[in-house]
This record gives structure tokens, sequence and C-alpha cells, in this order.
């Protein structure tokens, strides 16, 4: 409905300002709408897959540093059970 309003509107004023043009124009017929809602989605995409690849790389990366802290306690614990038999045993030293 809207493009036969803009066809008839152009017959009868015979008129070449594209303000008038694009005041009649439906989104469907006018091209730059709709590349700009294309481009405006592609932007969107390209925001969702570096935000959800940051994420995943945050989420790797702390898992990462979790396996470190663990292999560190791991080594205090194997040192300490090595160093043991220097120090005599609290409980003996309490009493009880």
């Amino acid at each position: 409905m809207a493009s036969i309003a803009c066809d008839l509107f152009n017959i009868k004023s015979k008129s070449k300002d594209p303000i008038r043009k694009k005041l009649f124009g439906s989104p469907v017929v006018d091209g730059e709408r709709t590349s700009e809602f294309h481009y405006t989605l592609t932007f969107m995409n390209k925001l969702q897959i570096e935000h959800d690849t940051e994420l995943s790389y945050k989420a790797l990366q702390k898992e990462d540093m979790h396996e470190e802290r663990l292999k560190q306690m791991r080594q205090s614990l194997k040192k300490m059970t090595e160093d043991d038999w220097r120090y005599p045993n609290i409980d003996k030293l309490i009493g009880t």
C-alpha cells in the first residue's frame, strides 16, 4: 500500500526531491534501510562472536591458572612430606 502511494505521489507531483521520496517510501522498497539493517545485524553478530570468544578464553585461562595452582600445591605437599622426618611430631609436643 505504501509503495503504491509512493508511486502515485511521484507520478502526480513529478518531483525530484529525495526527501519526499524517502518520506513516502516503504522500508522494503528503500534499499538503504535494508542495507543498514543488514549492516547492523552483521555488526551485532560480530560483537556477539567476539564476546563469546572472550568469555571462552577467560574461562580457559582461569582453568589453566587453577591447574597450575594445584600443581604448585602438590609440589609443596611433596616437599613438606619429604622434610617431615626432621621435625618432632606436634602431637607428641602437645601431649595428646
